[in-house]
Parts: C-alpha cells; structure tokens; sequence
C-alpha cells in the first residue's frame, strides 16, 4: 500500500479515541486525537500581547495550552459541562480543568492527547506546540 491508499484509508481524527484512567478518581477519561487546525486554535486563544519595554511581543502561556488541550481532546467527561462547572466554579472548560483536575492528572491527559495526536516525543513535541 502507499502513502495515498494509506492517507484514504485513515480513520478521520475524530473518531481516533483512548482510555486514560485517573486514579483518584477510578474512572477511565475517554480522550480523542486533535488536528493540526485544533492545535492551531489552541495557541491562538493561548497567545497574548506583552509589553516589554516600547515593543509588544506575543507571548503564549503554556498552561493555558494544556487546559485547553484537554478541555478539546477530553470526551468523556465534557469539561463544558453546567453541572461541572458550577461545582468547581469555573467559567469555561479550561478554567474547569484546572480546578477539577491535579497538577499531575493534567500533565498526563495533555501527554496522552498529544501522542494520540501523531507527537512523538512528549517533551519535544510540548515546546513546538507551545512555539
């Protein structure tokens, strides 16, 4: 087979899912593959002016990406939900990440979402999204 048949072959990224257990929860997180469009959106919504000195610089913040990657690679459970929401009184899906989820779940949902995504190296492929 060849790249073309393979590329006509490929399941679409959105039905490209996995499981990622939580353990202090015991539940199984459902997480889904994200394009190059997603990511692309992520860094926009994550990247700010900042003034540094007379030039204004864009800056990203790399938290930022990593709530928002799992607030749009999480299925299962929907981060935007009301009932979520309101009980760890956050404002978005992002801000509910951050609230509902420990330092180091999230670190291990944004590297499972990623490397279902294609990236390989975790670490390395952190710094070229965040650039």
């Amino acid at each position: 087979m060849d790249a073309l048949q393979a590329l006509l072959g490929a399941k679409p990224a959105s039905e490209i899912t996995d499981k990622v257990t939580i353990k202090r929860l015991g539940q199984d997180f459902t997480i889904k593959a994200l394009t190059g469009d997603d990511i692309d959106k992520i860094r926009e919504q994550a990247t700010y002016p900042v003034k540094k000195g007379k030039k204004t610089e864009l800056t990203i913040n790399e938290q930022e990406v990593a709530r928002l990657l799992i607030a749009k690679g999480t299925v299962e459970p929907d981060f935007s939900n009301a009932d979520l929401l309101k009980h760890v009184n956050a404002t978005d899906a992002g801000e509910c990440v951050q609230k509902a989820l420990l330092a180091g779940e999230i670190a291990a949902l944004q590297e499972a979402i990623l490397q279902l995504s294609g990236f390989g190296d975790f670490d390395e492929e952190v710094d070229e999204v965040k650039n």
